[in-house]
């Protein structure tokens, strides 16, 4: 079966997920509501891509099925990011060849971020970690993945573009990675966190609260 079960569940209350490996075509992640599908131009270089994001929205619409029992409108934001208009659901989908992933969660919002462990995350780390962060790291890639995917999704889960990933970003500096902030000025804001390792990738999961 292509849903991937985690070890650990979910402690976040109403917050669920789904992971997800493609082993399907295009035609059998149809069962979204039309006005979920995405309209990309037929052509080779996009078809994964599309199918990516029919099997991530596949998975939310499972969660939408068990969880809020009725369709919302899916509509995306100015940084083309998904949400349900006027709900008080907060969603958040990741997807990274063959693998998807989508979360939702009620008046909290949630970032997911899913990595294959295929990427050089040695060699980008000191973009995304600060001074601090890369000594705790001592470039493991364990907990570089974790680091990178959590961060991901701490700035998914905060909604505003353009966040410093280095400065703006942090961890609280322990292994399995627990807490995160995102500091804008004086305000700072906390995030609990929750991560898993894959044979094949990464997934974190943030909430914010």
């Amino acid at each position: 079966m292509p849903q991937i079960f985690p070890i650990h569940e979910l402690s976040f209350p109403d917050t669920s997920w789904m992971i997800w490996e493609i082993a399907e075509n295009e035609a059998f992640f149809d069962q979204i509501p039309d006005s979920w599908k995405i309209s990309l131009p037929s052509n080779h270089a996009l078809e994964l891509k599309r199918l990516e994001s029919l099997a991530a929205r596949f998975c939310l619409w499972q969660l939408v099925k068990t969880q809020i029992g009725h369709e919302p409108v899916l509509v995306k934001s100015s940084n083309n990011r998904p949400f349900f208009q006027d709900s008080d659901w907060n969603l958040s989908i990741s997807h990274s060849f063959p693998y998807v992933a989508a979360a939702i969660s009620k008046q909290k919002n949630i970032g997911i971020d899913l990595e294959k462990k295929a990427r050089n995350i040695q060699k980008v780390a000191p973009r995304f970690l600060s001074s601090s962060e890369l000594e705790w790291s001592n470039m493991d890639e364990k907990r570089l993945l974790a680091a990178w995917t959590v961060k991901e999704a701490i700035y998914k889960a905060q909604q505003q573009a353009g966040l410093d990933f280095r400065n703006e970003i942090s961890l609280d500096c322990q292994f399995p990675l627990l807490k995160g902030y995102v500091q804008i000025g004086q305000e700072s804001i906390d995030f609990d966190l929750w991560h898993e390792e894959f044979p094949q990738f990464w997934i974190s999961l943030a909430i914010r609260h």
